[in-house]
């Protein structure tokens, strides 16, 4: 991290800040630890009467949508391990243990829960207050781990990585399903964040060539968002048989919670998704 991060806490009276402290320092681990740790407590509350209340509680509510998608390649993929690149505290089992109550379909949760993490903060965290689980986390991609597993990350964990479209290859290559959100420019470029962190966009082209050309590869995109020069999307791929499924899953829960609008917009359950040929065509 390039850039110095600071965090201040304090009262707020009669419409004027009454500072108790302020830190200075790399500290965005500090600050990203309780907000996730809050997420985990909420998820850990939830039940079929306060789910609402206490999704609205998150932080990103679109982590809602992005679970929903991992819980649906859990429940059919039957792989032995999940790899989250960029984990931080795992809040990804309490997000399936919160969807298996909501939706009365238990995942199986007696699986390896490996993945990378950059934040030491983080990964001590996993290693040490989420030993209920097979919890196997390291600072850097584990190739072994990632084996044959369902992969997640989170976009802004793979454009943390300068090398990221070499690291998609390798993700492409070795786990046998998974999603991710992604961001790709025209050309290759570089920004830093509030946060302290610097993001390496690749360009369209490099994100294409990372693509698998195997048989029995399918890869689906939804929810483009494209800017000036720059194109948002999200990503489920997988072995063809598997994404089959995932999609008549997706239609089920479609007509089973057709009524109940706020899971409905949550779950993104009215999902459009795209092929390949769409990418080409929307990323020109």
């Amino acid at each position: 991290m390039s850039l110095k991060t600071y965090i201040e806490f304090g009262s707020f009276i009669k419409k004027r800040k009454k500072p108790y402290q302020k830190i200075f320092g790399d500290l965005y681990d500090t600050y990203m630890l309780s907000r996730y740790f809050k997420d985990i407590f909420n998820l850990s509350l939830i039940n079929k009467k306060n789910y609402k209340l206490k999704f609205k509680k998150l932080h990103h509510r679109k982590d809602l949508k992005f679970n929903f998608i991992n819980f649906l390649l859990l429940f059919n993929g039957k792989t032995k391990s999940f790899y989250e690149f960029g984990q931080t505290l795992y809040e990804r089992i309490f997000f399936m243990k919160a969807y298996s109550i909501l939706l009365k379909k238990k995942v199986n949760l007696n699986i390896i829960w490996a993945g990378n993490d950059i934040s030491k903060m983080f990964n001590f965290f996993c290693n040490n207050f989420l030993k209920n689980y097979r919890i196997k986390v390291t600072e850097k991609l584990n190739i072994k781990l990632l084996k044959n597993s369902t992969f997640f990350s989170k976009g802004v964990s793979l454009l943390y990585e300068k090398k990221n479209i070499s690291i998609l290859k390798t993700i492409f290559k070795e786990a046998k399903c998974g999603s991710f959100d992604f961001t790709v420019c025209d050309k290759t470029n570089a920004k830093y964040l509030n946060t302290g962190y610097k993001l390496y966009y690749p360009s369209k082209n490099d994100f294409l060539n990372t693509i698998p050309k195997k048989k029995d590869f399918k890869i689906l995109f939804k929810n483009f968002k494209k800017g000036k020069k720059s194109l948002y999307f999200e990503v489920i791929f997988g072995e063809k048989k598997r994404i089959s499924k995932i999609l008549e899953l997706i239609d089920f829960f479609k007509k089973k919670y057709k009524s109940n609008k706020f899971l409905a917009k949550n779950f993104d359950l009215n999902m459009k998704l795209h092929d390949l040929d769409k990418f080409k065509k929307i990323s020109k």
